[in-house]
């Protein structure tokens, strides 16, 4: 199934955007409030849906209450659902509520400093975050990226001077150790995002090198004995990586991802399903739409990743596209909900929800509905999970 190549550099915006959301700054469409971000629990049942003239996808089955309930916890049933956390001093919130939902929280996380020798440390409220996924027998997993917080984007020039350098992929190596100790975290995720092939070597090195000294921490190493706070039978702590999607083997590779590599001490590849479109870099479009998703996913196992190390990611928010062309906003679902109105429509080949509004604006956004096609289409595909960009924005 063909689709159109994915933009050679999508700014990911949302990151930016969501962190200004989260500290509850007013929308430009009026200030709806996120009922997650309000801290109320996940009930889909409860949730009004836009009536757009088209049928709503069936969802998965629910829980009491409505609620979709995790599938992955049991040996039986490993299906896995990450949900990613951009953390305030109140994130824990967003754990309780989504806790019949996600097997697992990407706590985003620590970032490699200007000049790619040190990190900065993972956010306020970080270790309240861990604590209440481990209540709940949930996993915790750090995200270390290569996030510039003065440019408000990835920095390709951050990745390749961490990468390039075995000195400073030593020293950062040492304060990720550190870090995953002291905050109990159960794995690691790798998201560098803008990289080349030039760094495709350092980035294979970076994670064989973390992977050894993972196994340093004590209780932690292949020998040591099961371990109720890690993902692993062996007790070791797991390192994942999140990919952008690409169109065919060649690009993965030219992104500085060769599998080949990567996946000697990989467990888990999160291919990011979303960004296709968005206001500060394409025309109006889906966030990720159905067929762009399938054949990056196409793609990726192409490259040699198989289906059972394969999570895929599911956006949860949606864009805007001013119909004066003045800059878009990114989205809560709620929000888009409310502003589309009677507007929206589900388009059924995109698998997500669209509006064009009376000035001309256009939205495109992803909520439950989206979210379940995706969550089926990974359980159809035999993949091993999902993971949800991010819990806050979602409902």
């Amino acid at each position: 199934m063909s689709s159109p190549a994915p933009t050679s550099r999508p700014l990911r915006a949302v990151r930016t955007a969501l962190v200004v959301l989260l500290a509850g700054a007013t929308l430009l469409f009026g200030g709806c409030v996120s009922e997650l971000a309000a801290g109320e629990a996940f009930d889909p049942s409860a949730r009004p849906i836009p009536d757009g003239g088209a049928g709503t996808p069936t969802p998965l089955a629910t829980g009491p209450g409505g609620r979709i309930t995790h599938t992955g916890s049991s040996e039986n049933d490993p299906f896995g659902v990450e949900g990613y956390l951009l953390v305030d001093g109140d994130s824990a919130r967003h754990v309780a509520a989504n806790a019949g939902l996600v097997t697992m929280v990407g706590v985003d996380g620590v970032m490699v400093a200007d000049g790619g020798a040190s990190l900065i440390p993972e956010p306020e409220g970080s270790a309240e975050v861990v604590a209440e996924a481990h209540a709940r027998g949930l996993h915790a997993e750090l995200l270390i990226a290569n996030y510039d917080l003065e440019t408000k984007d990835f920095s390709a020039e951050i990745g390749a001077a961490l990468l390039s350098s075995p000195e400073n992929r030593t020293a950062v190596i040492g304060q990720l150790v550190d870090a995953v100790e002291a905050g109990g975290y159960d794995s690691v995720q790798l998201d560098l995002e803008y990289l080349s092939l030039a760094d495709a070597a350092g980035l294979t090195a970076f994670a064989r090198e973390l992977d050894t000294a993972l196994d340093e921490i004590p209780g932690h190493g292949p020998d040591s004995l099961p371990d109720s706070g890690t993902l692993t039978a062996t007790g070791e702590i797991p390192i994942s990586i999140a990919v952008m999607a690409k169109a065919s083997p060649a690009d993965y590779l030219a992104a500085g991802y060769d599998f080949h590599g990567l996946l000697a001490t990989v467990q888990r590849v999160v291919l990011m399903g979303y960004d296709q479109h968005g206001p500060s870099w394409s025309e109006p479009g889906p966030v990720g739409g159905l067929p762009w998703v399938r054949s990056s996913l196409d793609a990726l196992r192409a490259s040699g990743v198989p289906d059972a190390k394969i999570d895929l990611g599911i956006g949860a928010y949606g864009y805007s596209w001013p119909g004066d062309g003045s800059p878009g906003t990114t989205l809560r679902v709620t929000d888009a909900r409310a502003i589309a109105g009677d507007r929206a429509v589900f388009d059924d080949e995109q698998g997500e929800w669209t509006a064009t509004l009376d000035d001309g604006t256009v939205l495109w956004w992803s909520d439950e509905a989206a979210r379940n096609i995706r969550m089926q289409l990974a359980k159809d595909e035999g993949l091993h999970g999902v993971a949800i960009w991010q819990l806050a924005s979602a409902e």
